[in-house]
């Protein structure tokens, strides 16, 4: 952007520097700074960013934008009201002012893969921009649209905690085509209930250009409840009625294969990782491609040349042909249950270590009893699980007679037993939130084998 441009933008003010300069790269972080930046100060709970100006220009920026008069003569320096609100105004003016179309993408879970699922179909045709990791909220939003430069595509995840946090994600984003993966319990607690989740996702649509398209995965209880109105709604999964249907659906140890209905003709898909969840992923990831030309040959090609962000479910092996898989960054109802899919799939020793999934409120003990049950159902030998609300998982477990099913204390406790416990072939599923620190115990794993 140039300067002028950010200023227009923001309705700042130039304290000095030149107008017709060209800015590249912004950050709100002066470890990230590349040389020529805009640095962002944001005013946090604990830290203002004000405090690393002198640091910024140190490490190479050439202009900032601030709400508090700073004197940089041969620096390009904006003054604004707040920065937190000139940084959504830049990312907004950006997408209004570029000739790009916009993917916007929110659900209770699957967000990360769908969107690096749909990445990748998109770049068989089209100059792609993407979310990097989990930058998905009212700060990394903004910041990955001032990461464009000339894509022809920008592929925006959207998360939130309470209504109307998505609400003002996509009026900055204002997608040509949103996805929503499904309604689940994340968040739960916050939002009460999960037709208050459905509403949460649903205000994607409140920023989606007149005429888009709204794609959705119609096998969700909550979100086959949607109607259309002044878009186009494209209804993925396995139900009668949708517009790209699957069936003969192949799950194996590593990959997915299905066949897809699509206008009468059936194709045949490869996903090339193992779950259910990925099918789905597949199909809005084809449905996103089909709403912006790309035809379905290179639709399916793109499928089945993706990669999953790291730590959403890695396979790691490791030696005595053990296997851990890997899905330590967060956890809910829905992701559980697909993680625990994945691993009942093999035939040998089957090991489960759950953490606590948070932020439930008042479903804390019958959701993580549900997990419990699903251990049991899917078949797991062994349960090991670590977190004050994973009692229930184990408590339920046991009812249901599953009697190798231990808790610990921390993630110590734990560590301690694997050492002794862990035995050649074992495939071990590591899953919980992010906040209790599995991830650790994934670690140990790695360098103890």
């Amino acid at each position: 952007m140039l300067v002028k441009e950010i200023v227009k933008a923001t309705k700042g003010r130039l304290l000095s520097g030149n107008l017709n300069n060209d800015i590249t790269g912004f950050t709100q972080d002066t470890r990230k700074l590349n040389e020529g930046d805009m640095y962002i100060p944001l005013i946090g709970e604990k830290n203002d960013g004000h405090d690393y100006i002198d640091q910024a220009f140190i490490n190479g920026a050439s202009a900032i934008i601030t709400s508090k008069e700073v004197y940089y003569p041969n620096k390009n320096v904006i003054l604004v009201d707040d920065t937190f609100q000139a940084m959504s105004d830049m990312a907004t003016y950006l997408r209004d002012n570029r000739d790009v179309k916009v993917v916007g993408i929110t659900g209770s879970v699957g967000k990360t893969s769908t969107k690096d699922m749909i990445y990748s179909v998109v770049s068989t045709k089209y100059k792609t921009l993407k979310t990097l990791g989990n930058y998905n909220n009212h700060i990394g939003l903004p910041l990955t649209i001032l990461r464009y430069h000339d894509e022809d595509v920008m592929i925006l995840e959207m998360g939130m905690n309470h209504l109307g946090e998505i609400d003002h994600l996509t009026k900055i984003a204002k997608p040509d085509i949103a996805a929503i993966t499904n309604v689940g319990t994340a968040h739960i607690g916050e939002l009460g209930s999960r037709e208050n989740i459905l509403k949460a996702k649903m205000e994607i649509v409140h920023g989606l250009k007149e005429n888009g398209t709204l794609v959705i995965n119609d096998d969700n209880d909550m979100l086959h409840t949607v109607k259309k109105e002044n878009y186009d709604l494209v209804r993925i999964g396995k139900n009668d009625g949708c517009d790209l249907k699957a069936y003969n659906i192949d799950l194996q140890l590593e990959d997915s294969y299905f066949d897809m209905n699509y206008q009468g003709n059936i194709y045949h898909v490869h996903v090339p990782v193992s779950g259910e969840h990925f099918v789905y992923n597949a199909l809005i990831a084809i449905g996103v491609g089909l709403a912006l030309d790309i035809d379905i040959e290179s639709c399916i090609q793109g499928v089945e040349s993706f990669e999953l962000t790291k730590n959403r479910m890695d396979i790691i092996e490791l030696k005595n042909n053990i296997k851990v898989i890997d899905g330590t960054y967060n956890a809910n109802l829905d992701s559980m249950k697909s993680s625990l899919d994945v691993l009942s799939q093999y035939k040998n020793r089957k090991i489960a270590i759950l953490a606590d999934m948070l932020e439930l409120g008042e479903y804390e003990q019958s959701l993580h009893e549900e997990v419990g049950s699903y251990v049991v159902d899917k078949k797991i030998d062994e349960l090991l699980c670590v977190g004050q609300a994973s009692q229930y998982i184990i408590k339920k477990a046991k009812e249901l007679g599953l009697l190798q099913a231990y808790h610990f204390e921390n993630n110590q406790e734990l560590i301690q037993y694997l050492d002794e416990f862990i035995d050649e072939d074992d495939v071990i599923l590591v899953k919980g939130s992010n906040g209790m620190h599995l991830k650790d115990v994934v670690e140990h794993l790695k360098e103890r084998l």
